[in-house]
C-alpha cells in the first residue's frame, strides 16, 4: 500500500492524525529546558529551544539540517511516517477541505511554536507582505503570543520590548543601525511585563524582543527576520543579520511599520486577554479564545478545558492542529496525553466539521490548544 492510500485510510478509519514532536535548534539564545527533552544540547548548532507544531516550514539556521522544522505524521496503521507538508500535497481536499485547499494553495497556512528561551531574543522585525516578497520571495510573518502555565513559566527576564515609544523617528533608528556598536535601540522600545495566561499580537513590521516566559507562538508560515540590535549577550552580532541581503540600513528602516510601531495605544490594542468562546462546545468543559479572530484573519486559536472524567463534543469550521498541554484522555478512540508522542494531532476537515468527542480519562483537568490557519472564523 502506497503512502497516499495509507494516509487516506488513516483519515477515514481514525479521523485524527498523530504528529511526531519536532524540535528546532537555535544558537542565538540558551534555553531553560522546559520542552521536556532529556538533553537539549545540539552541539555547534546550539540548543533545542523551540518546538514547532504542524509545521510545513524549514528552519533557517546557519548550520543546515535536512528537513529541520518539518513535522511528520505517524501512519500508525502501517508503521510509517510522512511529512505533514506531503500529506497536504497528496490529499489536500481531505486534509483541509476542498474550498480551503483551493483558496490557500493546499497549505495549512500557519506555524505554531513553543519557545523556551532563557534570554530575550534580540530586537528584530519581520517584513510586511510587499517587502517579504520583494526581497526574499517569502511570506510575511505576523505573529501572536500566549504565555503558558509551567513550573518555570516566566524565566529570568519576563519582559518584552515591543514596538517603539510614540514620537520615535526613523533617523534615531537609522543612526543606531549605522553605528552598529551597542544595544541602545532598546531605549527606543517600551518593555512590557509578561503574564501567564495572557499574550500579545505583533503585526508584521513591528520591532520586538520577546522575553523569557514560556511562549506558545502562532504565526504566518515564514522564517523571515532582520535583527536590529547590534550588541547581544555581550557580543556584537554580524551586520549581515541586520541587512539580510538588503543594500543598506535605509532599506532596513523602511521595513518598519511606523504607524503601528509608534501608536500611543499599542499596548491597549495589541495586548491579548483571553475571551470566552460564544456557543462553545457541548458537555463538561469550557473554551476561550487565546488568539481571537477579531484581531486578525491570518490565524486564531482556542484553549479547551475538560473536567476530570468529563466529555466534550467539538465542532469546528476548519481543519486544525491540536496540542495537549495538560492531562490525559481520548479524541475519538485515539489516546492523548501531555507527553511527547501523544500530545500533537491534526484534525482533518471531515472530522472537524462533522464533530468529534474529547474525553478526559484522568483526575485532573485536560487542557488542549486548538490552532487554526487563516480565514477560518469571521
Amino acid at each position: 500500500m502506497g503512502l497516499e492510500e495509507s494516509l487516506r485510510r488513516e483519515i477515514e478509519e481514525k479521523g485524527v492524525l498523530r504528529l511526531k514532536p519536532t524540535f528546532v535548534a537555535r544558537n542565538f539564545y540558551p534555553g531553560l529546558n522546559r520542552l521536556g527533552l532529556k538533553n537539549p544540547d545540539a552541539g555547534p548548532r546550539g540548543e533545542y529551544v523551540e518546538r514547532w507544531i504542524a509545521s510545513c516550514v524549514e528552519a533557517d539556521n546557519p548550520i543546515k539540517v535536512e528537513n529541520e522544522g518539518l513535522s511528520e505524521v505517524m501512519l500508525e496503521s502501517v508503521g510509517a511516517t510522512i511529512l505533514f507538508r506531503d500529506c497536504l500535497k497528496l490529499l489536500p481536499d481531505l486534509m483541509l477541505g476542498e474550498g480551503y485547499a483551493k483558496s490557500h494553495d493546499k497549505r495549512f497556512g500557519v506555524l505554531t511554536k513553543i519557545l523556551d528561551i532563557g534570554y530575550p531574543i534580540p530586537w528584530h522585525v519581520h517584513a510586511r507582505k510587499e517587502d517579504a516578497w520583494r526581497y526574499w520571495r517569502m511570506n510575511p510573518k505576523e505573529e501572536a503570543y500566549y504565555f503558558l502555565d509551567h513550573p518555570k513559566a516566566l524565566g529570568p527576564i519576563p519582559y518584552s520590548h515591543l514596538a517603539m515609544h510614540p514620537g520615535t523617528e526613523e533617523e534615531e533608528v537609522l543612526e543606531l543601525l549605522k553605528r552598529w556598536s551597542d544595544d541602545k535601540v532598546l531605549d527606543l522600545s517600551p518593555a512590557y511585563r509578561l503574564n501567564i495566561g495572557e499574550g500579545f499580537h505583533i503585526p508584521a513590521g513591528v520591532p520586538h524582543a520577546l522575553g523569557t516566559a514560556l511562549t506558545l507562538e502562532i504565526q504566518e508560515e515564514s522564517d523571515v527576520y532582520n535583527i536590529l540590535q547590534a550588541r547581544y549577550r555581550g557580543k556584537i552580532l554580524s551586520k549581515d543579520l541586520m541587512l539580510r541581503g538588503l543594500p543598506n540600513e535605509e532599506a532596513v528602516v523602511k521595513l518598519i511599520d511606523w504607524e503601528v510601531s509608534t501608536d500611543p495605544y499599542f499596548y491597549k490594542k495589541y495586548h491579548i486577554v483571553p475571551e470566552p468562546v460564544e456557543n462553545g462546545p457541548e458537555g463538561d468543559g469550557e473554551e476561550i479564545w487565546i488568539y481571537h479572530p477579531r484581531r486578525t484573519r491570518k490565524f486564531c486559536g482556542k484553549q479547551l478545558k475538560v473536567k476530570p472524567h468529563g466529555k466534550v463534543r467539538c465542532v469546528e469550521k476548519a481543519a486544525h492542529a491540536i496540542l495537549v498541554w495538560r492531562g490525559e484522555g481520548k479524541i475519538r478512540d485515539l489516546r492523548i496525553a501531555a507527553q511527547h508522542g501523544l500530545d500533537e494531532l491534526f484534525i482533518p476537515y471531515p472530522t472537524a466539521t462533522e464533530g468529534y468527542l474529547v474525553e478526559n480519562t484522568g483526575n485532573d483537568w485536560l487542557i488542549i490548544y486548538k490552532l487554526f490557519g487563516p480565514d477560518v472564523y469571521p
